[in-house]
């Protein structure tokens, strides 16, 4: 019988807010190996993701992981308003989650980040201080001004359905953020430095890792295929001489259903090559 992992609630100092974090630990008997952070991915599909995120973190807990899982400020139960968010503070927090974790926590660490989520991550392992043994990436957004864009589209369609007057378009969303106007949109309040930021990320123009790379993509097609882009920057990390560890598995897009969606088979791939990673102990390269 598997015993059960261990849930807790934590408050972490981020700047002038407190994050809300989730922390899951190995079940009673079994011996924590390594710890992993994650960066959650933004909006609605942060909020869509959160089944899975916790189905992943547990059972990386069974296997022996201490997984930290917070809101970014103005998200969830964290503190401060969505309207503060930019990338720099969501790369603070990011930052001030992991010193957390590893004041917390000892062993491997590995840095795990999920769409633009693992964008923010995969930029900051370069530009910041977190050394993560190894870089694990969920379906990570390949560029930020696409990703900002198809936000807007997706939200403002849904702002207008079922409206009498218009709602502004995705095209005058867009103009106001570049004009240096904040815009409200699905229940967000989106400033122009948020926009301007995550615009200016593309995977492809960040630089090769230091660490392993774990990269693990979900799609509802029955003969899975990695996307062009994730395929094209794996194998420029990989001429770099990082190990990346890729693939694809057969599974819903959870993180833009219209009902909350599990992924067995993306749980089971990721634990097993993070664990794999872990164990190789991938020599870092600088």
């Amino acid at each position: 019988m598997q015993r059960a992992v261990r849930v807790g609630g934590r408050f972490i100092g981020a700047g002038s807010a407190q994050l809300a974090a989730v922390v899951f630990t190995p079940p009673s008997g079994v011996s924590a190996r390594f710890c992993v952070l994650h960066v959650p991915a933004a909006f609605d599909e942060m909020n869509k993701a959160r089944r899975m995120v916790a189905l992943q973190a547990r059972a990386f807990a069974n296997a022996g992981g201490s997984v930290v899982v917070y809101d970014p400020t103005g998200t969830g139960d964290s503190g401060g308003d969505h309207a503060e968010a930019t990338l720099d503070r969501w790369r603070d927090d990011a930052m001030a989650a992991w010193t957390f974790m590893r004041r917390e926590f000892s062993g491997p660490a590995v840095l795990w980040g999920l769409r633009l989520g693992a964008l923010v991550a995969a930029a900051l392992v370069r530009d910041a201080s977190p050394s993560p043994s190894a870089l694990l990436l969920w379906q990570p957004v390949a560029s930020g001004r696409t990703f900002v864009n198809q936000f807007l589209r997706v939200a403002a369609a849904a702002q207008m359905t079922g409206r009498a007057a218009a709602a502004p378009g995705a095209q005058s969303l867009r103009q106001q953020l570049d004009e240096g106007a904040a815009v409200d949109v699905a229940g967000y309040t989106v400033r122009p430095e948020l926009a301007a930021g995550v615009s200016a990320l593309a995977l492809d123009a960040v630089p090769p890792p230091p660490c392993a790379v774990v990269w693990r993509e979900s799609t509802p097609a029955a003969s899975p295929q990695l996307p062009p882009a994730a395929a094209k920057v794996a194998q420029l990390w990989s001429d770099a001489g990082v190990h990346v560890d890729i693939g694809a598995v057969m599974g819903p897009s959870f993180w833009a259903a219209t009902e909350i969606e599990e992924s067995p088979a993306l749980i089971d791939a990721t634990t097993d090559a993070t664990a794999r990673a872990i164990a190789a102990g991938a020599v870092s390269i600088h």
